[in-house]
């Protein structure tokens, strides 16, 4: 590709960027209506973490979804104003943890319940690394460990695309994992078919 082809593609993709702003800015659905719709959807719940030049972090985190497998790639969600966020872009590495059903608390302290510091949430229970440094969590049901490709500011959130580079499954095959629904964690089973 020749740097007057990426250039005519930059102008393009700028040209569109306000109308995809006002795309956003569109009148919708209340925040309130939003939030009750999906508080009825059922989620994976997971504790994002990282470590790096900018430091040692986690967070819980409900906004995760696989993107593709060629190359395998993941995309988190979290707030802008997260502390870890910044931290996550410092280090341009994080760590996947979906937590098994026996995690609520850990997605609790994770969350701030109880307001420990980032080295007491990581000196609670059995945390590991693998190829980032990021931690993983040797009681989550999978841990995938990433480093960030991509991060881009969507109202008031970023949307982080992540390389997978390394897993790790809980050596329990059938491991229950923590979901939350209706504003609740819950677990799931599998149906008879």
């Amino acid at each position: 590709m020749t740097s007057q082809t990426v250039n005519q593609e930059r102008t393009l993709l700028e040209s569109k960027a306000p109308q995809a702003l006002g795309d956003l800015l569109e009148p919708g659905i209340s925040v309130v209506e939003f939030r009750d719709a999906l508080a009825r959807a059922v989620t994976a719940v997971t504790v994002v973490t990282t470590d790096g030049p900018g430091g040692l972090a986690g967070v819980t985190c409900s906004a995760v979804a696989s993107v593709c497998d060629t190359p395998p790639t993941v995309l988190v969600c979290m707030n802008r104003r997260s502390y870890v966020n910044g931290v996550i872009k410092q280090n341009d590495v994080l760590c996947v943890n979906w937590l098994s059903s026996q995690q609520s608390a850990v997605s609790d302290m994770f969350a701030g319940v109880g307001k420990l510091s980032m080295p007491e949430r990581f000196g609670s229970g059995r945390w590991h690394t693998l190829a980032t440094g990021a931690p993983y969590s040797a009681d989550a049901t999978i841990a995938l460990d990433c480093r960030v490709v991509e991060a881009m500011e969507v109202g008031t959130h970023s949307v982080f695309l992540a390389r997978v580079l390394a897993t790790k499954t809980h050596e329990e095959e059938h491991r229950d994992p923590l979901v939350y629904c209706r504003r609740s964690y819950a677990t799931t089973r599998p149906t008879a078919h």
